[in-house]
């Protein structure tokens, strides 16, 4: 059975997903989310993007990607293709390191932008790695708690979309949202 065309445009935005070949971490160490970062910075200056938001679990990664004049795919190859060659060298690691092909969600709208902006953020918290939601090598929200700029975010549309509520005030209802579920 053939796959399923995906839906690109320039401009069009989505909630990326990628896990581990058996669900096992891609992950090892902090360098290792470093290394995918950077390589991410790298990737971009060959296929321009955004990245609004990004988690880098032990075993998956999430990127609220938005694309410029490139589909997502030639993105995603380069940049797990490249980290993989990386991970698979460092680790003696044979074989796949992703499980399939990555997943996208195209997000159409504001309501879903911030609903996938704040999955994202809190990824680490449902995971109850409340240590790791504020490190820069897990996730982005760091930058946004402490109002710092990184090379490869761009935090524009969030901060207009979010208005003048302070992030922090936002990120603790996002966390009240989800205990209360």
């Amino acid at each position: 059975m053939p796959r399923v065309k995906r839906i690109w445009y320039p401009g069009a935005m989505y909630h990326i997903t990628a896990r581990g070949n058996r669900k096992e971490n891609i992950f090892h160490h902090e360098y290792d989310r470093m290394k995918y970062l950077n390589t991410l910075k790298l990737v971009s200056k060959k296929y321009p993007f955004k990245i609004h938001a990004y988690c880098l679990m032990s075993n998956h990664t999430h990127l609220l990607l938005e694309t410029t004049q490139f589909p997502p795919g030639k993105i995603l190859h380069l940049l797990h293709l490249n980290y993989a060659k990386y991970f698979n060298k460092k680790y003696d690691h044979n074989g796949h390191l992703f499980q399939d092909r990555y997943h996208d969600k195209l997000i159409m709208d504001r309501y879903y932008f911030m609903d996938v902006f704040s999955y994202i953020h809190l990824n680490p918290n449902r995971a109850t790695l409340t240590d790791e939601e504020s490190n820069p090598l897990w996730s982005s929200h760091y930058y946004y708690a402490h109002n710092e700029s990184d090379q490869i975010l761009s935090k524009e549309l969030f901060h207009n979309y979010l208005g003048n509520t302070p992030y922090d005030q936002w990120f603790t209802a996002q966390k009240l949202k989800i205990e209360e579920k």
